[in-house]
């Protein structure tokens, strides 16, 4: 083409279709994204150093695996797995019945209360529970001895304990399998119920008989959810499981990465059974949803006629309803109120009410500039995630190349890989030659974009499978390629998913903590490393305006999604 006249030249590139180049870049980035930190996790794991060299060896392993000390973490996380696992089922399933199956009132505002809880920071909700449920100063204990007339040493409550881990895990796990069982009790008709009632059933017979059979896999998908988040989840242990005494397997982790040896490998070893331990979770939660069809057999979803309560109607009310006050209000209250106070112990007066902490807030060079690294991080990761995963699931739902199964499978695959240890990977992977991101940004960008792709994905794909092909063959035919087609045709007709799939990557990137504490530097902190920070220093009141203040902006980009996308925008992921 260097010998071609200009005119040739020009007209040559009109007629070359870019498409082809933007495919294979989305898919090449996605390797890059998914494939390349799980590389290096693996291979540090097994790289050992020795007299000054590096070997390939197991003594990672060994060491991480025969020491008595990293034994205890194991066993913890596998305890909160479990037990976390079964009461957010129990709760979670029971709320999702009774707003579903039941003529309880107001389930509106249980079901949103839920949704709302479902965003809320889970490391936030353990300070302010701190507040609630410290055994010397926690509020419950002081009104209960206030009620009680006991001395200081009496509570009722500690926080700080295996069973108050447990308890603030269940809080913030249990929202996963509420939305996983009402979906699924949602897409159930009424009439095998009905029949059973006319056949002389009651309302506990029909759910246990009947219901509870056809939501099964629900059930146990809602379970392995709670139990993986559970098993991941780095702030709740942080927070409370260390000053109880106790590691978990993310705090461990974490306790490898800081060490002043190098012990990269050896967290790399260690964090290679909670990967498997994470992958074969979301496996078999995807097998069992994949028969969840056998749920509806004999027809599709007819109307949902509730089941009568009687009397009972506003005692399930409560009943469902103290989930979302321990949850949501309760925290936040605690939260809002000790913003504003000097002390904690000083109480709602006027002599303790301040607004110094807000003043802190904005004053404070660290906090202003983790406040922007956080606002930007969360604007770049959404945009980058939105983008790629549109056009990934353009890609995948309309089966483009041979590679389209594989676009689908890497867009999802970051699901199983947890936070912390997709940290270990990048850390593995961007501290060596010839790219060395450690230090900046754009390694906490990629931990947000790689961590949150599959909610775009998924976001995006459910989007695109109301907009039938037919609308893109028309400009086909007119002449345009795949790539005009997607740009002028299709982003207009799903633009309601793809803002939703933005909000729904920005919200959690404003609070991201487990991969940002093992990634974040002097230059680089991010609001939820420096609420750790000022946790760590006892700075309460610092910690509780910041966390108002990043409720405030989450509440405003859930209002932002329901403006833009309607009703069913929490629905969309």
């Amino acid at each position: 083409m260097g010998g071609a006249p200009p005119a040739a030249q020009a007209g040559w590139l009109r007629r070359f279709d870019f498409t082809t180049m933007v495919w294979a870049a989305v898919t090449i980035l996605l390797v890059l994204l998914v494939v390349n930190p799980v590389y290096f996790l693996f291979q540090e794991s097994f790289v050992r150093s020795v007299d000054d060299s590096q070997v390939m060896s197991l003594g990672n392993y060994l060491e991480a695996f025969t020491d008595s000390i990293y034994y205890g973490p194991i066993l913890i996380t596998f305890v909160i797995a479990i037990f976390a696992g079964v009461f957010s089922l129990i709760i979670g399933a029971g709320m999702a019945w009774c707003i579903s199956r039941t003529d309880m009132p107001h389930s509106g505002i249980i079901r949103n209360s839920v949704l709302a809880a479902f965003v809320t920071p889970p490391f936030l909700g353990a300070i302010a529970w701190i507040f609630l449920a410290g055994p010397r100063a926690g509020w419950l204990n002081v009104f209960l001895r206030w009620i009680t007339g006991t001395g200081e040493s009496f509570s009722v409550f500690n926080i700080f304990s295996l069973s108050g881990v447990i308890f603030a895990i269940t809080l913030y796990t249990f929202p996963l399998v509420f939305i996983v069982v009402l979906a699924g009790l949602n897409n159930i008709s009424s009439d095998i119920e009905d029949a059973a009632n006319i056949a002389g059933g009651g309302t506990l017979s029909t759910m246990t008989n009947i219901t509870l059979p056809l939501v099964l896999p629900a059930l146990f998908a809602g379970l392995i959810l709670a139990a993986l988040e559970a098993m991941i989840l780095f702030g709740i242990p942080a927070i409370l499981a260390i000053p109880a005494g106790y590691h978990t397997m993310t705090t461990q982790l974490r306790q490898f990465m800081v060490s002043e040896d190098d012990m990269l490998g050896v967290a790399a070893a260690y964090a290679m059974p909670m990967l498997i331990a994470a992958i074969a979770l979301v496996w078999t939660r995807g097998r069992v949803l994949g028969r969840r069809g056998y749920a509806t057999v004999g027809g599709k979803g007819g109307q949902r006629r509730p089941q009568k309560l009687g009397v009972w109607r506003y005692p399930v009310f409560v009943l469902c309803f103290f989930p979302v006050i321990c949850t949501l209000f309760l925290p936040y209250l605690a939260l809002t109120v000790t913003s504003f106070t000097k002390t904690l112990g000083g109480g709602l007066t006027w002599a303790n009410l301040t607004l110094d902490n807000y003043v802190f807030m904005i004053q404070n060079d660290g906090v202003r500039e983790s406040i922007f690294n956080t606002i930007g991080l969360a604007l770049m990761a959404a945009t980058g995630a939105a983008t790629v995963a549109s056009i990934a699931a353009y890609i995948s739902q309309r089966k483009l190349g041979r590679a389209h199964a594989f676009v689908g499978f890497m867009s999802t695959a970051p699901i199983g890989i947890p936070g912390i240890v997709l940290a270990v990977g990048l850390f593995a992977a961007y501290t060596k030659q010839p790219f060395v991101l450690y230090g900046t940004l754009w390694i906490l960008l990629l931990a947000y974009l790689t961590k949150y792709l599959p909610l775009a994905f998924q976001t995006s794909n459910a989007a695109l499978t109301s907009i039938h092909p037919e609308l893109e063959e028309c400009s086909r035919i007119l002449g345009a390629n795949r790539l005009q087609v997607f740009k002028d045709v299709t982003i207009p007709l799903f633009k309601a998913g793809l803002i939703a799939s933005w909000i729904l990557v920005f919200m959690p990137s404003l609070r991201e903590l487990s991969s940002s504490i093992l990634l974040w530097t002097t230059e680089t902190k991010v609001i939820s490393v420096v609420i750790i920070d000022l946790y760590e220093e006892n700075l309460f009141g610092p910690i509780s305006a910041i966390a108002v203040t990043l409720l405030v902006i989450t509440l405003a980009a859930i209002a932002l999604g329901f403006r833009l996308v309607g009703r069913d925008f929490m629905k969309a992921g």
